[in-house]
């Protein structure tokens, strides 16, 4: 259900952080204000729900492509060669869409108690995949650059899609979030430097921090992939 690879050291994941920090300006902050939780990149779970027809995202990932790749494309190389490695299948990034970013909670945006939604990870629907594309496989991954003092994580649950999509189906449940009545959580520690990949078809949410400390702070590289014309098309 979970699979976990070391793809960083400790002075590597200070390497990417600080340099998360020199792009500050290119942060999106997103929420209320005072902003304190921020994409560097395009999630497409964030901008194709805000703009269904895809032209903010797809312009985006068109102009973070270039930033990210002079800064970063050292850590996408890595990442590829290790999945590749892992996988046994070849990867890449493709062109029209945006590479795998980063989320920044800051100390007042890391919270304490479970409100972040209980999901599978859904965006792929949102996009057109060419001829060739296989929807049933799929991966999802974050890689920890940096945790809160008192760590961080993903609660999952034995929970999959389609036994989602036959429980709404007879009426017995009204949401993803319901699963979790009928399965036990499992807790996924985090360690900064250890990507932490899943299906996305898994119940998941990010998991609440026990206490946050005025200094603390939550960076993640997220990223998704899907199987297309015998490779593995790596995205945000």
């Amino acid at each position: 259900m979970i699979t976990s690879l070391d793809v960083l050291d400790e002075e590597q994941s200070a390497r990417v952080r600080q340099d998360v920090y020199a792009l500050r300006s290119s942060w999106m902050p997103r929420g209320l204000e005072p902003a304190s939780f921020f994409t560097l990149g395009s999630p497409s779970y964030l901008d194709l729900a805000e703009n269904p027809e895809g032209g903010g995202y797809y312009a985006h990932a068109r102009a973070d492509r270039p930033v990210l790749w002079e800064r970063f494309g050292w850590l996408y190389e890595r990442l590829a060669g290790m999945l590749e490695e892992h996988l046994k299948e070849p990867v890449h990034y493709p062109e029209n869409l945006a590479l795998p970013g980063f989320h920044v909670w800051l100390a007042p945006a890391v919270f304490t108690k479970p409100k972040a939604p209980i999901h599978f990870d859904m965006q792929y629907r949102e996009m057109e995949w060419p001829p060739g594309t296989d929807l049933s496989r799929l991966i999802s991954f974050t890689l920890p650059l940096r945790l809160p003092e008192a760590g961080g994580g993903l609660n999952v649950w034995e929970a999959t899609y389609e036994e989602f999509r036959e429980a709404l189906d007879r009426g017995w449940i009204d949401g993803a979030s319901d699963l979790q009545r009928f399965h036990p959580r499992q807790y996924v520690a985090y360690t900064a430097g250890r990507l932490v990949m899943h299906s996305g078809h898994i119940l998941h949410q990010v998991a609440p921090c026990a206490r946050v400390e005025p200094d603390d702070e939550r960076l993640t590289l997220q990223g998704h992939g899907v199987w297309c014309s015998g490779r593995w098309s790596l995205y945000w």
